[in-house]
C-alpha cells in the first residue's frame, strides 16, 4: 500500500535537511521508497562490517603489560569479548587498570613495610613504651645534629634509626641517661648540657625539656 502524503503547495521546494536525490521536483514530494531502500542498504552494509581487530576468541587478545604486579585475566578477557571489545579497547582497559592500581598497591606496600620496620625497632629497643620514650629524643637529636638529607635517609629504615641511636649514644652519653636509660644523669651531666648552645642560645624545645626532665628525676621533691 503506497504511503499517502498530503498534497504540497505548488511552490514547495526540497527541504534543506533532505538530499536532493530523495526529492521529486515534479510532484514536490519526498521519494519515500528510494529513501527507505537507501537506509536498508546502509544498515545491511554496516551489519556486515566487522569490528576492527576483534579477536576470534577471548584467548586471542594480544595484551601487553609492562608491570610485574598485573597479569592477563582470563575472566576479564571473556567479559571483554562478550561485550565486543576490540584488541585496542581491551588494551586500554588493562592500561587504565595499571594506571589506577599501581599507586594503590605501592601505597599498601609502603604501609606494610613501615609497620614491619617499626616492629623491628620496638623489638630492638625492648618494647613499645621504651621505643616511644626514645623516639622523640632521636628525632630532636637527629634534626639538630644531622643534615636534612642524612636525617631523612636514616629514619627511612630500622637500620638507619638504630645507627642514629648509636651515634647519639656515643656522642652524648649524658643525653642518653637523661632520655630514660637505666642510669640517671648526674647534676654535672645536666650542667654540661646547659652549656650547649641548643639550651642557652637556640632554646631548642626538645633539648630544654630533656634538661628539665633530668633535674626533675634528680630532685623529684623540688618545687
Amino acid at each position: 500500500m503506497p504511503i499517502q502524503t498530503p498534497n504540497p503547495p505548488s511552490n514547495a521546494q526540497c527541504p534543506a535537511w533532505l538530499p536532493a536525490k530523495f526529492w521529486d521536483p515534479e510532484t514536490a514530494q519526498v521519494r519515500t521508497e528510494a529513501l527507505a531502500k537507501s537506509y536498508q542498504a546502509l544498515e545491511n552494509r554496516l551489519s556486515r562490517q566487522p569490528v576492527p581487530d576483534l579477536p576470534s576468541h577471548p584467548g586471542a587478545y594480544d595484551i601487553y603489560i609492562d608491570d610485574d604486579l598485573l597479569d592477563i585475566d582470563e575472566e576479564v578477557n571473556q567479559r571483554l569479548y562478550e561485550n565486543g571489545f576490540s584488541n585496542t579497547q581491551a588494551q586500554l582497559v588493562y592500561d587504565l587498570a595499571a594506571e589506577r592500581l599501581k599507586p594503590m598497591i605501592a601505597q599498601l606496600a609502603a604501609q606494610y613495610e613501615n609497620e614491619r620496620e617499626e616492629q623491628r625497632l620496638i623489638e630492638h629497643f625492648g618494647g613499645v613504651e621504651r621505643f616511644a620514650a626514645i623516639r622523640p629524643q632521636l628525632r630532636a637529636w637527629g634534626q639538630a645534629n644531622l643534615s636534612p638529607s642524612v636525617y631523612g635517609n636514616l629514619v627511612a629504615s630500622a637500620e638507619g634509626v638504630i645507627a642514629m641511636f648509636e651515634m647519639m649514644k656515643n656522642r652524648e652519653p649524658s643525653l642518653m641517661r637523661a632520655a630514660g636509660g637505666p642510669v640517671g644523669a648526674s647534676e654535672d651531666d645536666l650542667k654540661r648540657m646547659m652549656k650547649d648552645p641548643r639550651y642557652w642560645k637556640d632554646r631548642d624545645p626538645g633539648y630544654v625539656a630533656r634538661v628539665r626532665d633530668g633535674f626533675r628525676k634528680l630532685y623529684p621533691d623540688a618545687p
